[in-house]
């Protein structure tokens, strides 16, 4: 190295004989400085020499740590023996013997090299000849070690200007060698005859590469090509899809990544098929400062006919409190969604605009929605365009009282065009402040008020079924309550609660059988059940209200023992001071007294976990409602099941008109029970795991659904194979069969077969 260009430390571990005289004397050939510069008393043995050479150059430093140097003065040449390490430019070079030739600026490193990237790469060679500062090299035996495991090895390489490396005769993996012998070829590699590694643009080409597989050769390609495994997103083709489906028999899909910025990409997928198509789809994302933007949007032939389907979102920040997005979402025909399994078995799609804040306690949106029905159930004519629907909730910090105040209020234009055309505007405030009583009790005073204003059209027709026509109309409801627990603790072998319920609700009996004008359009469903026994309203909007003055009351229970387990359980019930013909046949809130209700979760252990909640007839103590979920096992076996039964099936009434005060004229589907069971297994041992399930309709005798898969995994390879039988009829078909094999080869890829 000419001294004029760079400097050169050196830390030399020395004896003490001889660490004076060989300091003196690099010091004074290398920096041109006389001996009598430096001082040549020697250093205590085992202690570390900086050498300042002359003053620095920073286009190019170069530093050494050795055990020995030795300094051929007639050559130029420097040779650094064991443990060398030598860096510049950001990379590190390690060796057990470092020859620099100072006239030539080459240095040749030889034993156990290894050349480190600043970017944490490692690549290992038996012999490296390396100049223009580390970035062009010539090695030997070269192996590297790159992200996600990824491993290369290959007979020698050449690096340029350090952005381009040549290697011959290469084997790539990501897999681990076999402990026991090593020798024995990878679980999958690829074998080229030569590749370039691209360290700028982070690319790696290979020609004539042979995909093996425990050493047996499955496929060959001339050319291919893969980013590197430290990047995550390159411009280039994916691993195709192939394989055969009833609908499309026989396809292949072949995507193509495109990196448009730093912000955005696109892939674009043709799919050829024997029975139907093309088709292409196209997927475009863009990344925003203050959002993000995704379309998906595909086309193509589907029987003779042209599909195509769009699905899109974006979500933007405007400020710390602002929000803005909208979603669409759109199909030419579901068809074409079901034929290529774009979004299979889907009964509407939607789609909406929307503006959100968010506030100290409060929480405004302002939204516009439309809808698409996919299914022949579905008449498109009846679903309802909602434009404009805004809302806002707030709720107060606790005053010096502990009170809080709340408000909800909401505005929203429902129209269609066979059905109800529905305007409203509500408001609901409420006031709750909690106490504690003498004797150990806790209260809860409410008060609440709810106000709305109607104005309607084409009232007789779904899902109102009025004799009336339109309507404009108002209503306000205030309601009272007094509620108390009295909670008794008991401690010893664990904790145990008990503590009974009380709430007292004083309001106007105002019911739907006193305004018949009243639209319904978020009040359609109702389960009475523990979760809504002390709620002032048990229906889930606020188009149908409960009026009346009422007791609830319930018993509530709960052991708590070591290691997380415990039971706890509530039953309860319903007291009013009036008859009330509002509610529908079997609901359980039609006489004065209601149904029972109760719920019981037991965890015996940590390994099981049981949850039963149920309403009871209040006559009979008969079951109308069962919802119960059971989960046992650990990571390696782990069963869950579920069990549904309820007495009617509100759900065909929303298009058929009927009247609460005539139960005959309610259809013979309400009073079909709902009756169903699922079941689901997992199992995950080692790099194995298995899963199936299945769904059965125990009033039909009939299986909904059985599902199976199966996994198996390791450090470089995953594959993956899933079976989905649907037994019932989807939009006035057959059922289907999904079966699909997945084969993921890490940093590569994956490669798939379905059959549909």
């Amino acid at each position: 190295m000419q001294g004029s260009t760079y400097w050169l430390r050196i830390r030399a571990r020395l004896s003490a004989a001889c660490a004076g005289a060989l300091v003196a004397v690099l010091a004074a050939t290398l920096s041109g400085l006389p001996l009598t510069a430096w001082s040549q008393t020697a250093p205590p043995a085992g202690t570390t020499v900086d050498i300042p050479t002359g003053q620095t150059n920073n286009n190019a430093p170069v530093t050494f740590l050795a055990d020995s140097i030795n300094y051929d003065k007639t050559n130029n040449i420097v040779t650094a023996s064991g443990h060398v390490r030598a860096w510049q430019n950001g990379q590190t070079l390690y060796a057990d013997q470092v020859v620099l030739n100072r006239n030539t600026d080459v240095v040749t490193a030889s034993g156990n090299v290894v050349l480190s990237e600043p970017g944490g790469e490692t690549v290992y060679a038996d012999h490296a000849v390396l100049s223009k500062g580390m970035k062009n090299a010539v090695m030997l035996g070269v192996a590297a070690r790159l992200a996600q495991n990824g491993r290369m090895i290959a007979n020698g390489g050449q690096r340029y200007n350090g952005d381009i490396e040549r290697l011959s005769k290469i084997v790539y993996s990501t897999c681990n060698l076999c402990k026991t012998d090593p020798t024995k070829p990878p679980l999958w590699q690829i074998r080229a005859s030569s590749a370039t590694r691209d360290l700028q643009h982070k690319r790696i080409e290979y020609e004539n590469a042979v995909m093996e597989v425990h050493g047996f050769p499955i496929f060959y390609m001339p050319y291919m090509t893969q980013p590197d495994p430290a990047v995550k997103r390159q411009t280039g083709l994916l691993i195709p899809s192939i394989g055969s489906t009833t609908r499309l028999g026989f396809f292949t899909a072949l995507p193509y990544y495109i990196v448009i910025n730093k912000s955005s990409d696109i892939t674009l997928t043709p799919i050829i098929a024997v029975k139907t198509g093309p088709a292409l789809d196209a997927k475009y994302r863009k990344a925003f400062n203050n959002g993000i933007l995704n379309i998906d949007i595909s086309g193509g032939n589907d029987n003779g006919q042209f599909g195509n389907a769009i699905f899109s979102s974006g979500t933007f920040d405007l400020n710390q409190n602002w929000r803005a997005g909208f979603t669409y979402d759109h199909a030419s025909n579901p068809d074409y969604l079901n034929d290529f399994s774009i979004l299979p078995n889907s009964a509407f799609l939607a789609s909406n605009i929307y503006l959100e804040g968010f506030g100290a306690g409060s929480y405004t949106k302002v939204e516009a929605d439309t809808y698409q029905g996919l299914v022949s159930s579905i008449t498109q004519s009846t679903l309802p365009i909602v434009l404009p629907y805004g809302q806002y909730n707030f709720e107060s910090d606790p005053d010096e009282f502990g009170g809080r105040f709340s408000i909800a209020a909401d505005a929203f234009n429902v129209e269609r065009d066979v059905g109800t055309n529905t305007r409203r505007m509500s408001m609901t405030g409420g006031y709750k402040i909690p106490f504690n009583g003498p004797l150990g009790q806790q209260w809860q005073m409410r008060v609440q008020l709810v106000s709305a204003g109607y104005d309607a059209s084409k009232l007789y027709q779904q899902p109102n079924f009025s004799s009336y026509n339109t309507a404009s109309t108002g209503r306000a409801e205030v309601y009272s309550a007094a509620f108390m627990r009295w909670p008794f603790i008991r401690s010893g072998y664990g904790s145990q609660i008990i503590e009974p319920e009380v709430q007292f609700v004083a309001a106007p009996n105002i019911g739907i059988s006193q305004n018949p004008k009243i639209p319904n359009e978020d009040s359609l469903d109702l389960e009475f059940s523990d979760a809504n026994l002390f709620d002032f309203n048990r229906y889930p909007g606020i188009d149908r209200l409960e009026g009346g003055t009422r007791v609830d009351y319930a018993l509530h229970a709960s052991w708590y023992l070591p290691q997380g387990t415990f039971v706890d359980g509530i039953v309860g019930q319903s007291y009013r001071f009036h008859k009330d013909y509002d509610y529908l046949p079997a609901s359980g809130l039609t006489d004065n007294i209601s149904d029972i209700v109760a719920r019981a979760s037991v965890a015996p252990n940590p390994y099981l976990n049981l949850t039963y909640r149920t309403r009871l007839s209040h006559d009979d103590l008969g079951a109308r409602m069962i919802d119960a979920t059971a989960t046992a096992g650990v990571h390696a076996l782990n069963f869950t099941g579920g069990y549904l039964y309820a007495n009617t099936n509100p759900y065909v009434l929303y298009q058929q008109g009927f009247q609460l005060n005539n139960p005959s004229s309610l259809p013979a589907g309400y009073y079909v029970p709902r009756n169903e069971f699922t079941a689901n297994v997992d199992t995950n041992v080692g790099a194995y795991s298995l899963a199936a399930g299945t769904e059965r309709n125990l009033q039909t005798g009939q299986f909904d659904s059985a599902n199976f898969s199966a996994g198996w995994q390791n450090e470089c390879m995953a594959i993956n194979l899933l079976y989905d039988e649907r037994f019932t009829s989807f939009n006035l078909d057959n059922g289907s069969t999904t079966v699909l094999i997945q084969i993921t080869f890490k940093s590569l890829g994956n490669v798939g077969f379905s059959a549909l």
